[in-house]
């Protein structure tokens, strides 16, 4: 190819040595306008999900079997298995990191107290009811109202896990029944009584079975009746439940039922397989 000198006022000899210069340049050009084009037509890469904790929840009941350690003054008192199924209510929220790994919270709904013989208790409303020959029995339960804590371990796509922890419970309702040689002489019940200590902690742990079966212990950490509880009797200021022990645990079996799918876990599971 040859070129004008008059067209590019140039010599002719230097426009030689420009020409393969600008040749590699305008074909570096194209290869990079090309290179450019065709990644900008290929697909984004999503970033990798990020774990997503599962939760939802399960509601239930209980039937409690309870056994109350009772001493006064160093001494045992007899005491009797205290079962009741009424009234339990549960609703719990599990928190599942990982299928074996989580997290339980929620609140309870319960029935708990103990059945003592015998104990030598006497109060201001039991008064004149009974004397040291007679064969007494006493009924005692309060309402509650607890918040628990738990960790599980297990495989939780077959729903089978052990799990323990904590829970604290609000005594918000006394109910005491006095009977006298079998029959029932007196009742009275309170709200918020100072009888029972009012806040009282609970350690618990237990197993859950496929379909929901559970099965649990309890101890509670105070007594059940409060030793500094004082009233008077007959104008004397007396403590009846001073030197006495009333520590209560129990064993529950339940079926908790798992409610509508929430966070994390929709369409994991069939409809009609919620236990």
């Amino acid at each position: 190819m040859r070129y004008s000198p008059a067209l590019f006022n140039l010599p002719e000899n230097l426009l030689k040595s420009i020409y393969p210069i600008m040749k590699y340049q305008l074909t570096l050009f194209f290869l990079s306008i090309g290179l450019l084009l065709h990644a900008q037509d290929e697909p984004e890469l999503a970033p990798a999900p990020r774990p997503e904790v599962k939760i939802y929840s399960t509601s239930g009941g209980e039937l409690i079997f309870s056994f109350a350690d009772v001493e006064n003054g160093g001494g045992s008192i007899n005491s009797n298995l205290r079962f009741t199924g009424f009234f339990h209510l549960g609703e719990y929220w599990h928190f599942d990191f990982t299928d074996n790994f989580g997290m339980i919270t929620g609140f309870g709904l319960r029935n708990i107290g103990m059945i003592t013989k015998d104990d030598g208790i006497l109060t201001r409303e039991h008064v004149g009811l009974f004397d040291e020959n007679d064969e007494v029995k006493i009924k005692r339960r309060s309402y509650s109202f607890g918040v628990p804590l738990a960790l599980k371990f297990g495989n939780f796509n077959r729903r089978t896990f052990v799990f323990a922890g904590a829970e604290a419970e609000l005594m918000f309702h006394y109910k005491e029944k006095l009977f006298v040689n079998g029959n029932k002489e007196d009742k009275f019940n309170e709200w918020f009584s100072d009888r029972t200590n009012l806040l009282n902690p609970s350690i618990f742990g237990g197993i859950q079975f496929p379909g929901g079966v559970n099965l649990k212990f309890k101890y509670y950490l105070l007594d059940f009746l409060d030793p500094d509880y004082s009233e008077r009797i007959n104008g004397n200021l007396v403590q009846p439940y001073r030197g006495l022990t009333s520590n209560i645990f129990y064993i529950s079996l339940s079926v908790n039922l798992r409610n509508k799918f929430e966070r994390g876990d929709r369409g994991r599971y069939d409809e009609d397989d919620r236990t």
